[in-house]
């Protein structure tokens, strides 16, 4: 499938005079809002306006504060009644504001868009960001919305392999385009000695204590409860901590069931659950390892890309946009980390061993190879790139 990633163009893209509406249903601090604030700074660096139809969020000062412009819509409804009269809403914006392009970022108002595209006559793109089901049927075609684009956008190759096996007649017209992230900011050198301690000791680490971080939403999907498994049936004479780093998002019971069993299996001092960090770079830098080990394939996995542009060795579960993102080799061969068998406990806790007992060079080393594959492939401005390849692609 390489012939469909999107390199970044060599000459710049020009948006002067363009307009790009970008369509999202709210703007918190998932994959689908963040890449759309990013692109948005995007589009106004390269001389365009950047309009956002959402129903807001947090990221909306954001955007403001890089020249975005937001038009609060009711796009986050999936009743029909709603998303019709968005179609209406959003071909009128398109007409008064002079869009020269639509963006659909989300299932329901991919419909919304699509329809408007058509009534106004304008390109229109979308990506998908989110699992591809294959069952059942009325999800299926419910999910279609986000491959009815000129273009598509999957984030993976493997997001890609999956949509061509569900909706074969895309093939033509699908692009990859992996997310990135902002490399400048999560750099090891950013942090100094004094400013690790004070976020291990925040988390009530010592300072030299092996920080295994797991950054990923608590959640069942993501996989805490193997991860604390496996941290039960260490064999290394080391005893790491364990800080799960992300918002719960009211699964209070989940929380509970993992805090209870890390005091079972003899942990409890050694767990911790942060909720949301505003500052992941300085979450990063405060860890040794991080691990996501999530029981179904992530289409992407921002964070292990994070993770390593952080400059940590990685480990994530050996399936979906994994297998991209994670090289699982030695250090002396470009390693930046393992692939674990998904739902494994026992195999993810051989290999957390593995990391405890390589010499601090060749976990250096894998942090090392692992901003080295950030910087080739999965920086924030390759994503952008990428994207306004496409836009200039339909543009012409």
């Amino acid at each position: 499938m390489s012939n469909r990633f999107q390199m970044p163009s060599t000459d710049a893209v020009d948006l002067t005079g363009r307009t790009i509406l970008q369509v999202v249903p709210r703007l918190e601090t998932g994959g689908a809002e963040i890449t759309t604030m990013e692109m948005a700074a995007a589009i106004v660096r390269a001389g365009g306006r950047a309009l956002v139809a959402s129903e807001g969020g947090a990221l909306e000062s954001r955007i403001e504060a890089e020249g975005g412009e937001i038009v609060h819509m009711p796009v986050a409804s999936k009743t029909p009644l709603t998303l019709w009269r968005n179609v209406g809403r959003l071909a009128r914006l398109m007409q008064d504001e002079n869009v020269d392009l639509i963006h659909g970022r989300s299932r329901a108002p991919c419909w919304s868009a699509l329809f408007a595209a058509k009534r106004t006559d304008r390109p229109y793109v979308t990506t998908f960001h989110s699992t591809v089901h294959d069952t059942p049927q009325a999800k299926v075609l419910y999910n279609s919305s986000l491959v009815r684009g000129q273009i598509s956008i999957a984030n993976s190759h493997y997001t890609a392999s999956r949509i061509e096996a569900v909706y074969p007649w895309v093939k033509s017209r699908l692009r990859v385009v992996p997310r990135g992230c902002d490399e400048r900011a999560l750099a090891p050198e950013n942090f100094s000695n004094a400013e690790r301690a004070a976020k291990r000791a925040a988390w009530g680490v010592d300072e030299d204590a092996f920080v295994v971080i797991c950054p990923a939403r608590v959640t069942n999907l993501k996989g805490q409860h193997i991860l604390l498994e496996a941290m039960g049936l260490l064999k290394t004479q080391r005893q790491p901590h364990l800080i799960c780093v992300g918002s719960a998002q009211g699964r209070d019971d989940y929380v509970a069931a993992l805090k209870r069993r890390a005091s079972e299996i003899g942990i409890g001092n050694r767990f911790g659950l942060t909720g949301l960090e505003t500052d992941m770079p300085s979450a990063y830098a405060a860890a040794d390892l991080a691990i996501v080990p999530t029981i179904r394939p992530e289409p992407f996995g921002r964070t292990i890309i994070e993770a390593q542009a952080a400059g940590l060795p990685v480990i994530g579960s050996d399936a979906g946009g994994y297998r991209e993102t994670i090289i699982a080799k030695a250090p002396e061969d470009g390693g930046t980390g393992w692939l674990s068998e998904m739902g494994n406990a026992p195999a993810l806790a051989a290999q957390i061993d593995a990391a405890l007992s390589m010499p601090k060079a060749g976990l250096s080393k894998l942090g090392e190879n692992g901003r080295a594959n950030v910087l080739t492939q999965y920086t924030r401005n390759a994503m952008c790139n990428r994207t306004l390849n496409v836009y200039q692609e339909l543009l012409k």
